[in-house]
Formats: C-alpha cells, sequence, structure tokens
C-alpha cells in the first residue's frame, strides 16, 4: 500500500512508526490542547469511524476551526483532491513517516501522516506547530455512526 503524501510528487510506502497506544491524541509537551478524546458524557453519542474497518476515530465535537474554518479542501500536484475536517483529537492511528514542514497546506505547522490502527488506511494528517496542534482528517476516509461509546 503507498499514501499520497500533501503537495509531494511522489508516494512513499506505509511504514508504522509506534503503537496505537502513543497516538491516541496530542500530548502535552508538543504544546496541543489537552483534550482527552475518552472523556465521555455519558452515553453514545455520534462518532466518526474508518470508512474501512469501523474503528473508533474521533466525534464530532471534537471539530475545531483553523484560519477560521473547520473544512478545508486542497489538491497535490498529481490532482488528488482532499477535503480535510479539522479535530482536536483523534484515536486510534497511527503516525507514518517523518515530520515535515515542506509543503505544509497550513502554514506555521509540521505534518506527517496518520493510518488507522485497525487497517492501516491513511485518514489524514496531524499537524503541530507552535501554536499547539490538530488532526486534517479527510472526510471520505470517515463515516458518522451514532450510539457506539467513543
Amino acid at each position: 500500500m503507498h499514501l499520497q503524501l500533501p503537495m509531494h510528487h511522489h508516494t512513499i510506502p506505509l511504514t508504522m512508526k509506534g503503537t496505537p497506544e502513543d497516538n491516541s491524541g496530542p500530548s502535552q509537551d508538543e504544546g496541543k490542547p489537552d483534550l482527552s478524546f475518552d472523556a465521555d458524557t455519558g452515553h453514545g453519542g455520534r462518532v466518526l469511524v474508518c470508512k474501512v474497518c469501523r474503528s473508533i476515530i474521533t466525534r464530532r465535537n471534537l471539530g475545531m476551526e483553523i484560519d477560521g474554518k473547520h473544512l478545508h479542501v486542497f489538491f497535490n500536484p498529481h490532482g488528488y483532491v482532499f477535503e480535510l475536517g479539522c479535530f482536536a483529537s483523534a484515536k486510534n492511528i497511527i503516525p507514518t513517516g517523518p515530520k515535515t514542514d515542506e509543503f505544509t497546506w497550513f502554514p506555521n505547522y509540521a505534518w506527517q501522516v496518520v493510518a488507522c490502527s485497525g487497517c492501516q488506511e491513511q485518514l489524514g494528517w496531524r499537524y503541530t506547530g507552535d501554536k499547539g496542534g490538530f488532526y486534517g482528517l479527510i472526510v471520505k476516509a470517515l463515516i458518522e455512526e451514532e450510539g457506539r461509546k467513543a
């Protein structure tokens, strides 16, 4: 399986770095918000799951705005169009490949590809910067479900 990186002219093989336990969400030492994904409201609620394997990835209420909007549309030189939703936290994902700020879609943020820990499907990118971090998740890679405990 090969992953397409934003704004690059090549693909890279999927490489697994870390474990799902390492990457359940932002860490304080990276200057990211301390939003505990698992802090549940006492009921299932609406969750976003991986379209391929149905692993729970995030919740709607963890959506956030970057540069004034939650949804962003970008394309790379290969013509692939990505619609991303920005989220403060995610789980069941694995960062792949190195962090870089080359060709970033969000100025002042470095990016790293993230994949589903259940099926290794690319779900988007993890962005980190001086002002914190967030996940830019590919809208078409997720499905909304109701009633599952996240």
